[in-house]
Order: structure tokens, then C-alpha cells, then sequence
């Protein structure tokens, strides 16, 4: 035999022990043994090279000698074997223990063979069988999978039926296994586990020490693959839920961001890392004032901006709607929204208007108002009242812009970018020369009238009034007021007493007279054409002007009031003649066409005055004497006459309307 024959039976030597420890089985040397297929049951030649005779006799019943040899004979065929391995032989005896242990002792075939036919009840913890004492194990009963280790005396020997004697003849096991056949097929009935086993040790025996691999059959249960699909699914769902939390904190990490989403641009510049206030500041302070500070310069330095002239910009809506994309909705909305922006850049243009077109109007006025210079007609620069003559200044040409020019200059330039724009400026020349102008001016009308039957002190009083009035200059728009500009008629101020009416009645007053100057200046102005506004009448006609014409004043009650409507300025001269005249004469602006106005005074009615007769007792019997001469009243109106340069009569309208009171007459008789 050789070496690698020796050490492959050797080791089969050692397993065939280990199988036996796990057995618990005591098997008789003396008892033919045969596979229980008996398809590998050996000749006895080589039963006698295994150190087993083909003829030996069967063991006797009864004898306790009988039950030990097979105990010996087991380690006869582990000696056999080879002494090989160590851990066999240690098994086998191992084996012998525990079986003694346990109680179990192997039977001849008298015992075998009764216990066959009467199975001993199961009730009893023990019972015996000729002279040999079987213990039943009530581990093993209840659990017939019962771990030999933990439970020695639990073997699976127990048989459930036993072969008799006269059963159907056995194979004879090999020479050089260490079983006992009648055993082994009595155990692998009992313990289909182990029988499935023991065929595993023999395959691998009979292959030459090479274990023949078989799959194992899957005997998996409902409860089982309920219970792997579960895990499965839970499995699967947890590595889902990962999946889906790694999206989620990658979009949320997209869309969280604090700057604009990546790929925003405004205007061809990157925002993506700036901050909305920062990108608002950026614009404001470096985009923006590019537009806005867009100069146009005119002729003379003056400019004007473009923030000046309606510029305006959306760019904060542009910035605010670039920064609110993707930021509203839900995660997956948001992400969706900026998702592809860093390969697909989103631009945003910012809509800019330079200017209004209303605004630009407005620029053109303002600066036609500096620009444009009526034409300066030959205007008056002095007048003399003693020469009644005027002086004219020369005539300057007028400026005008063109505002169209200018217009479409400016919304040009400012479209360019800015730039400089010249101003076209016509000339306007005046209308009339100096020599023509001062034909056009002169005294406009003249009023006169008859002072010589008054008094001196009332001559005083009208000479003293004409001094303050004389020279007086009267703008275009302006008022003379004769109280204004005579004022408070005093003795301080160079005013004596005189005749006056006052009430209806004749009384003597320091300024006495003075109304024949205003009547005077009253019909000059309404020949000159001057707008009244305050005229009065006597309360009694007066002889120096018809009824009607006159003017009465008073201080604090009664004044003359005109305005100067004709566009140019007026100067009123007066003065008392040599012959005792009151003159006043307007000059200014001739009136249009060689016109002329006069004043027409017209009594429309007669009111009789009253006879008072009184007795004095200074008077003779008989004597009379008029006291008071009575004096008829009146009701008069005033008419306003134009005439052409031919003596036509243009238009005749009423001025004023007057009454006049009637004066008593007081006649004194003696008794």
C-alpha cells in the first residue's frame, strides 16, 4: 500500500469515527454487514484484507461479554485503519463513553428480534430485554432533533420498528468501515438525517477520500420569503429614500443660494455672485449714471443731462425679476426653474427711454425765454414838461430760437450718446424807426377851464393842487387817485379857505376850489381815453363846466379815480394860466388813426327850487329883501364822443349820470 493510499484510508479512518461519536451507536465485530442498497457490498476476500472474517460466527445472546466486543472491536478497526489520525481515535473512544453513558447497549439478535415483535411501552422510563436493561429517553422522545451534545443521553437511536430475524438478509459492509450494518440501518430508519448523512460519508468513502458535491435542495418556507421580499423592499426603499434625500439637499443647496442662480446675466455682465443689494448698487453707481449723465452742450456752455430731460430705466425691475426666477414654488419648481442655466445662460436686457418728448418740449421753452428778444421799438426816455416834448431811445433788433432746430437737435444727441447741438437764432427786426415812433407820440388830449372869477385864496388852492399833480408819470395798469396823490388838504401843506359846497349849502373850507381841478382832470382823462373808476358830482351845478362833465372830491369820502389802459406810459401836465385857466394836458401814445374824443354834458331834467319867506324886525314895514337867491336843481348825464381823423362821429356812449340839488330861496320882509 502506498503512502497516499495509506493517508486517504486514514483519513477516512478519522471521519468514519467522528460519524460514529455522532451515531451513539455500539456496533458487534461478529455480525455480517451489508449497504443498504446493496449494490456496494464487499467479497470476503476483501472482508479478510480489512481484518474482518466473512465467516465469523453471530454473536450469542445473554452474555455480557457479548455487549463489550463490540467496543474492542471498534478500536480493532480504528487500529486498522492506519492510526492515522489521532482526533479519530480520540473520537472513537469518546464515542464508547457516551453510549455507555446513555444506557445504550446493542442487542443480539434473539433480544433484537423479541423486541422486534413486543415493543416495550414508552411510559416506562426503562424496561428490560433478556438480560439487558434499555433506558428511554424522554428528551429524545419529546424532541427527536435534540442536540446529542447538550442531551447525551437524547440520542436518535430510538427505534421506531425493528428488523426480525427472518427479514431480508443484508449486504455486508465493507471491511473498512468501522459501523455496524444491522446499527446503522436500524439508526437511519429512526433519524432520516443522520441515514441522509451516513450516505454522505459513504459516497465520499467510495469515490477514493473526494467528496462529491450536491446542491443542497432549497427548503424555504411562505414565512421565509414573506419575510426576504420584505427585507428587500425595505432595503429597497430605504436606499430610495437615500436617493431621494441626496437630491434633496442637492436642490435645496441650488436654490438656497444668497446671489443671483448661476448663468444670470443683465446686460452681457455675470450676476451670478452678486447679492441683490449689491448687484442694485453696481447699477446705480456704475451702470446707470452711463445713461443718465448724458450731456447735450448748446452755444454759450449751457448744458442739459438726460436725467434733466425724462431719462428713465427699468433696470430694478429687470434686477428684482432676474432674482425673484425660481425663487417661488415648490423645491422641485425652483430647481426645475434654474436647472441648465450654467449651459444655457438666461440674459436680461434693461429697457431704457433717454427722454420725453414733453420734457425735451419743455427744455426748448426754457430756453427760448433766455434766448428770444422781442424786437425794442423806439421807446420814450424822458419827457419834459416844460417843453412838453419826449425823448426816444433807438430801436433793437429782436431774437428768436428755433425751436424745431433745437428740438430735434437735443433727442438726437442724447440718442447718440450725448453731444454738443448749436443753437439757430433768428433776428426779428423792429417794426418802426425813431423818427417814425416819435410821430406817434404827443399830447393825447387837453382840458380847460375858466378860474378868473374866483378868489385868491381859492386861486391859492388850485394853483398849490396843479404843483402836486403836475409831471405825474402813470405806468400802463396804474391808478391815479387825486386824494392819493394831492392829499390831505391842510394849511400845512399850503392850502387856504375858501368858497366850497358841502351838503348842499356854500360854506367856506381850507382847500376850498380845488374841485374845479379835479372837473378839469376828470374831462382830460376821458378824453385821452383812460379808464374811470371813481367819479362824483356836486351836490350844486357849478359855472365852470357844463352839467353833467363835473367832478367833485373830499377828503376821506369823494375822489377821482382813472387807470392808464393804453400800453404805453402817460404823463399828465397842468397848470393855471396867466388868464387865470386851469390847463391840463395828457401826452403818451396818440390815439389810433388820428381819433379824438369829447365829452358831451346833457341836462335831461329841471328841478324848481323853493321860495322861504322870513320876517325881520331890522326891516321897514313893506321892506324885502332876497336873502338867498333860489337856484333850480338838475339831473344831467354825461356822454363819451369819438370821432375820426375826418370829423365822423364814431360811437357816442353815456359816461355818468348827476343830480343836482335845487337852492332855496330866502326872502326877509319887514313886519
Amino acid at each position: 500500500m502506498t503512502a497516499k493510499t495509506q493517508k486517504a484510508a486514514s483519513a477516512r479512518a478519522g471521519r468514519d469515527a467522528y460519524d460514529d461519536f455522532l451515531d451513539g451507536i455500539v456496533t458487534t465485530p461478529d455480525k455480517k454487514v451489508s449497504d443498504k442498497k446493496g449494490s456496494d457490498a464487499k467479497t470476503p476476500a476483501k472482508r479478510a484484507s480489512s481484518g474482518r472474517s466473512a465467516s465469523a460466527p453471530k454473536k450469542s445472546a445473554g452474555t455480557a461479554s457479548a455487549a463489550k466486543k463490540p467496543s474492542s472491536a471498534k478500536k480493532n478497526t480504528s487500529s486498522s485503519a492506519g492510526k492515522a489520525a489521532s482526533a479519530g481515535k480520540k473520537t472513537a473512544s469518546g464515542r464508547k463513553s457516551a453510549a455507555v453513558e446513555a444506557g445504550i447497549v446493542s442487542l443480539g439478535s434473539r433480544e433484537r428480534a423479541s423486541r422486534s415483535a413486543a415493543p416495550a411501552k414508552k411510559s416506562a422510563p426503562a424496561r428490560r430485554t433478556g438480560s439487558v436493561m434499555v433506558v428511554d429517553n424522554p428528551v429524545a422522545r419529546r424532541d427527536p432533533w435534540a442536540d446529542p451534545k447538550k442531551h447525551p443521553s437524547s440520542s436518535r437511536t430510538a427505534p421506531a420498528k425493528r428488523r426480525t430475524a427472518d427479514a431480508s438478509p443484508r449486504r455486508t459492509k465493507p471491511a473498512s468501515s468501522p459501523r455496524n450494518g444491522k446499527n446503522t440501518r436500524r439508526m437511519d430508519r429512526d433519524d432520516p438525517y443522520r441515514a441522509k448523512k451516513r450516505r454522505t460519508a459513504d459516497r465520499t468513502r467510495n469515490s477514493g477520500g473526494k467528496k462529491r458535491s450536491r446542491k443542497k435542495k432549497n427548503r424555504t418556507s411562505g414565512w421565509d420569503i414573506f419575510l426576504s421580499v420584505g427585507i428587500a423592499c425595505m432595503l429597497g426603499f430605504m436606499l430610495w429614500q437615500g436617493t431621494q434625500y441626496v437630491n434633496f439637499l442637492s436642490m435645496k443647496q441650488a436654490v438656497d443660494r444668497q446671489t443671483y442662480y448661476p448663468g444670470t446675466t443683465i446686460e452681457g455682465i455675470d450676476v451670478s455672485d452678486m447679492t441683490y443689494d449689491a448687484a442694485v448698487r453696481y447699477w446705480q453707481t456704475q451702470v446707470e449714471p452711463r445713461y443718465a449723465d448724458r450731456t447735450v452742450v448748446f452755444d454759450g456752455g449751457e448744458s442739459v443731462k438726460a436725467s434733466q430731460l425724462g431719462y428713465s430705466s427699468d433696470y430694478m425691475t429687470v434686477l428684482t425679476n432676474a432674482w425673484s426666477a425660481g425663487r417661488s414654488g415648490t423645491l422641485e419648481e425652483r430647481y426645475k426653474a434654474i436647472s441648465g442655466r450654467a449651459q444655457t445662460p438666461v440674459a436680461y436686457s434693461v429697457t431704457r427711454t433717454p427722454y420725453t418728448e414733453a420734457m425735451v418740449d419743455k427744455f426748448v421753452e426754457y430756453a427760448a425765454e433766455k434766448v428770444d428778444t422781442p424786437a425794442s421799438e423806439a421807446k420814450i426816455q424822458s419827457f419834459s414838461t416844460k417843453t412838453f416834448k419826449f425823448t426816444f431811445s433807438d430801436p433793437v433788433a429782436g431774437k428768436k430760437l428755433d425751436r424745431a432746430a433745437l428740438k430735434a437737435g437735443v433727442m438726437q444727441a442724447l440718442d447718440a450718446g450725448g453731444g454738443s447741438v448749436p443753437l439757430k437764432v433768428e433776428e426779428i427786426a423792429p417794426a418802426s424807426t425813431k423818427k417814425s415812433v416819435s410821430t406817434q407820440y404827443g399830447m393825447i388830449t387837453s382840458a380847460i377851464t375858466n378860474a378868473s372869477s374866483s378868489s385868491s385864496n381859492r386861486l391859492a388852492n388850485i394853483k398849490r393842487s396843479l404843483e402836486l399833480i403836475n409831471g405825474t408819470c402813470l405806468k400802463p395798469g396804474e391808478t391815479f387817485s387825486f386824494n392819493g396823490v394831492v392829499g390831505e388838504r391842510t394849511k400845512a401843506r399850503g392850502f387856504k379857505e375858501a368858497t366850497a359846497y358841502s351838503s348842499g349849502e356854500v360854506t367856506e373850507q381850507v382847500g376850498g376850489g380845488i374841485c374845479q381841478v379835479s372837473t378839469t382832470l376828470f374831462n382830460a382823462a376821458v378824453k385821452a381815453d383812460l379808464e374811470i373808476n371813481e367819479r362824483h358830482n356836486h351836490s350844486l351845478t357849478v359855472g365852470y363846466v357844463d352839467k353833467g362833465k363835473d367832478a367833485a372830491v373830499n377828503w376821506g369820502s369823494q375822489d377821482l379815480r382813472f387807470t392808464n389802459n393804453t400800453g404805453d406810459d402817460i404823463y399828465i401836465c397842468c397848470y393855471l394860466t396867466k388868464d387865470k385857466r386851469v390847463r391840463f394836458g395828457i401826452f403818451g401814445k396818440l390815439l389810433p388813426n388820428g381819433e379824438t374824443i369829447t365829452v358831451e354834458g346833457k341836462t335831461t331834467g329841471e328841478i324848481e327850487f323853493e321860495t322861504e319867506e322870513q320876517v325881520s324886525g331890522l326891516l321897514a314895514p313893506g321892506e324885502k329883501v332876497v336873502l338867498q337867491k333860489g337856484k333850480n336843481g338838475f339831473t344831467a348825464e354825461a356822454y363819451k364822443l369819438r370821432w375820426d381823423a375826418k370829423g365822423n362821429l364814431l360811437s357816442r356812449e353815456l359816461l355818468c349820470k348827476s343830480k343836482y340839488k335845487a337852492v332855496k330861496e330866502i326872502i326877509q320882509y319887514g313886519p
